[in-house]
């Protein structure tokens, strides 16, 4: 999995698609990375969250579907170690939980911040 990546004090911002189905029949949504332990390509079940995504929801346009932005704000983003992540997000819709497939996000230390 080729990661994404993003620098220490930038903000990460991710798109999620709803490539099938009606978004708006997602009752909750919720998005969160955890931090990859070195020489490991996941994360452990039991680590606690690195951080977690603010969801906004974005409508389709022209050739974009409809689907949210998930964003960690800058300001959490330079409180996180330099290191691998992965992220994916949990959806509850009415016929039941559809939790995405994780993608990798490298962050590496900035020269500025």
């Amino acid at each position: 999995m080729t990661p994404y990546t993003y620098q220490r004090g930038e903000t990460i911002s991710l798109a999620l698609d709803a490539i099938t189905g009606d978004p708006a029949q997602v009752i909750a949504i919720s998005a969160a990375m955890k931090a990859v332990p070195p020489g490991r390509s996941e994360a452990s079940a039991s680590a606690s969250f690195a951080a977690s995504f603010l969801v906004t929801p974005r409508a389709a346009s022209g050739d974009d579907p409809a689907g949210w932005t998930l964003t960690i704000p800058a300001i959490v983003s330079a409180s996180l170690s330099p290191g691998a992540y992965v992220a994916d997000a949990r959806l509850e819709v009415a016929g039941g939980v559809i939790v995405t497939d994780s993608v990798a996000i490298r962050l590496r230390q900035s020269v500025s911040a």
